[in-house]
């Protein structure tokens, strides 16, 4: 199963380096299990020429088959764990990375006081929730939407505003005596036309595509650039908001954030929000979990998210959104 795992990486990837990465595994070893792979189902798999590797007709019929087959080993898996583990099992939920903020924590504290259940909890991004979920090691994950997860339930359970993060007065020169008196520096005239700065793409790539999206149209009539300067590296272990928020603060460039995180990073940060419209544009917070999950427990948690919910947000109807 670990090497049918890997050859699903490899299929999608076509890279063994970048393959391997995500693994976290040497290049050496992965293709070592690809080839014992290939043994085992006496076929190739994999085109190896000199520039490119591609999939021949056998590995593409496996990328085909694999996915549903490892989504139904975790299922058991997932399965085998709970009864073994009996009914004090703790509810796992993983948070999302911007979780603090987006009142997770409360969302889940309000299903704890309501089902008097105990609940263990770790923070991860979107990507890795989706895979822990469907790997059967957490039962609820936060996630960012839009995302590409048929094989889940989803259910919306908030929204939040996004705005525009830009320096605040100590980078661009302007004292707050000067704002009182509407004096403006020559910096401060152009700080809307910094370069962008992001967070990783492969973290929550479709809430990446749908902020730059907005970004675009909200940019472009103003004569500005929408071009992604700079991206927090993702081969960081745990990437966050905080390094792409110091960084706006320090002058480097601009940022788009959800209006939750971005206020509270300019607890700590010389930074300014600037409202994108009004009402400006949204962006979703969604829970996800495995089908086999017991639709009860699943419904109570929606539920207790929904309760929380967010100002301004969608918490009246999102119990209305489940997938």
């Amino acid at each position: 199963m670990r090497r049918l795992e890997y050859f699903v990486v490899v299929a999608d990837e076509l890279h063994l380096g970048r393959a391997a990465q995500r693994c976290g595994v040497s290049q050496p070893t992965l293709s070592h299990q690809l080839k014992v792979l290939e043994k085992e189902l006496g076929a190739q798999l994999l085109s190896r020429g000199s520039r490119r590797m591609s999939l021949t007709p056998p590995g593409r019929a496996l990328q085909e088959e694999a996915p549903q087959l490892l989504q139904r080993t975790y299922s058991i898996k997932a399965r085998i764990r709970e009864a073994a583990a009996g009914p004090g099992r703790p509810v796992r939920v993983a948070f999302s990375r911007s979780g603090h903020a987006l009142r997770q924590r409360e969302m889940v504290a309000e299903f704890r006081a309501r089902d008097a259940l105990p609940v263990s909890v770790e923070s991860g991004w979107s990507e890795r929730n989706i895979d822990q979920v469907r790997a059967g090691r957490v039962d609820f994950a936060f996630v960012r939407p839009p995302i590409e997860a048929d094989d889940l339930r989803m259910a919306v359970v908030g929204e939040v505003e996004l705005v525009e993060l830009l320096p605040g007065d100590g980078a661009s020169g302007r004292t707050a005596e000067d704002r009182a008196a509407g004096e403006y520096t020559a910096g401060e005239r152009t700080a809307e036309d910094l370069p962008l700065i992001m967070w990783p793409r492969s973290l929550a790539p479709g809430l990446h595509d749908k902020i730059l999206s907005i970004v675009r149209q909200e940019r472009s009539p103003r004569g500005l650039s929408s071009y992604v300067a700079w991206e927090e590296p993702d081969y960081i272990e745990e990437p966050d908001y905080i390094n792409v928020a110091a960084a706006v603060a320090s002058g480097a460039g601009v940022s788009y954030m959800d209006r939750d995180i971005a206020e509270w990073m300019s607890l700590s940060l010389d930074l300014r929000l600037r409202p994108l419209g009004a009402p400006g544009p949204r962006t979703d917070v969604a829970v996800v979990w495995r089908e086999d999950q017991d639709p009860g427990l699943a419904s109570r948690f929606v539920a207790a998210c929904c309760g929380v919910g967010y100002p301004g947000g969608a918490a009246a109807e999102c119990g209305c959104l489940v997938q």
